[in-house]
């Protein structure tokens, strides 16, 4: 994830969200498959890469390629032979955008974008990750609008997550206490009678949760998936976590486990989760590739040469993973 908060931080705040929210792994977890690469060679290439957006129909994606410094909006379709060669998206750029979410009618996409703040043009101090808005228009996509105040609310905003009925949920800083270094935080605004309520943090049934990003609320708001680095061990570590709606909150977090989800080093992180178009599979970036053997011969050492050209490059690529398993345990009691 592309964030500007320094790293430094996250041991200790992660420390302390264990000690706050306790155990979420249940003695019956469903442990789902080994996730596997998604579209190599065309949309998991060889760049760095955001986990895509789908179109409700599944034809049409949204993905960005990201270096260092910045990172661009592309666009694939799906053809008879595949997912398209990913070409940049018409109202991409000249700023850094990322992180796009489909509405569920797929009318519009929301992602999040450094731009000058309104009425600050020009001025590089002003500049801030916002998010913004396209709509689909009978002549195709319209320019990037920004989302009003209500929504937001810092100026650091990331993940960008729409439901059916127009709520959006996004990660933004904020703070414990006075004094205290910032944190990652899951944020909700409401959209209602035409215009969004004043964002307000993510609720969950037991109690609030901190250094928690990038959330993923399923189009009927039954379920929520959202990363932390502090809920499970190993802590430091971004792990994925799912929630079942409860009244009018969320209920209490489990820990989305599936086979081979330990990393061997700090830097293999799941990042960025969302729903593909059937509401059941999981779709997130990571950097996870395949190991090589310190002993190798040298036509495999030629072989994983050729790999740093491909997707299995150690950059971020797509993965993804099926949730039915999971969400059938949890909507039968049977995880949790």
């Amino acid at each position: 994830m592309l964030h500007a908060l320094k790293i430094r931080t996250v041991i200790c705040l992660a420390v302390l969200a264990l000690l706050l929210a306790g155990p979420t792994n249940a003695s019956n977890a469903i442990v789902l498959p080994a996730p596997t690469i998604f579209a190599p060679g065309s949309i998991s290439g060889p760049a760095n890469d955001g986990t895509p957006a789908f179109s409700p129909d599944g034809r049409t994606l949204f993905l960005n390629h990201y270096g260092a410094a910045w990172g661009v909006m592309l666009e694939s379709h799906r053809t008879a032979a595949g997912w398209s060669t990913p070409v940049v998206a018409p109202f991409s750029g000249p700023s850094f955008d990322v992180q796009p979410a489909f509405s569920p009618d797929g009318r519009a996409l929301v992602y999040a974008s450094k731009r000058a703040l309104p009425g600050r043009l020009g001025k590089p101090s002003h500049y801030a990750f916002n998010l913004w808005r396209v709509v689909r228009t009978p002549s195709g996509w319209s320019a990037p609008a920004r989302l009003p105040d209500a929504v937001n609310v810092s100026r650091n905003m990331h993940n960008p997550s729409l439901a059916a009925n127009g709520d959006i949920y996004f990660t933004a800083p904020a703070t414990i206490g006075p004094g205290e270094h910032p944190h990652w935080r899951l944020f909700e605004s409401t959209y209602r009678h035409g215009r969004y309520d004043r964002a307000r943090p993510v609720a969950f049934a037991e109690r609030e949760l901190f250094d928690a990003e990038e959330p993923c609320v399923a189009a009927d708001e039954s379920y929520f998936l959202f990363a932390s680095r502090g809920l499970r061990a190993p802590v430091g570590h971004k792990h994925f976590f799912i929630a079942l709606r409860e009244g009018k909150s969320w209920g209490r977090p489990v820990a989305i486990r599936y086979t081979g989800d330990g990393w061997p080093s700090a830097g293999d992180d799941d990042a960025e989760p969302q729903i593909g178009p059937d509401g059941e599979t999981l779709y997130f970036n990571s950097p996870r590739s395949l190991p090589i053997a310190a002993n190798r011969s040298r036509a495999q050492f030629l072989a994983d040469a050729a790999r740093l050209e491909a997707w299995d490059n150690g950059n971020s690529h797509v993965w993804t993973l099926p949730l039915r398993p999971l969400l059938d345990a949890l909507r039968r009691g049977e995880a949790g």
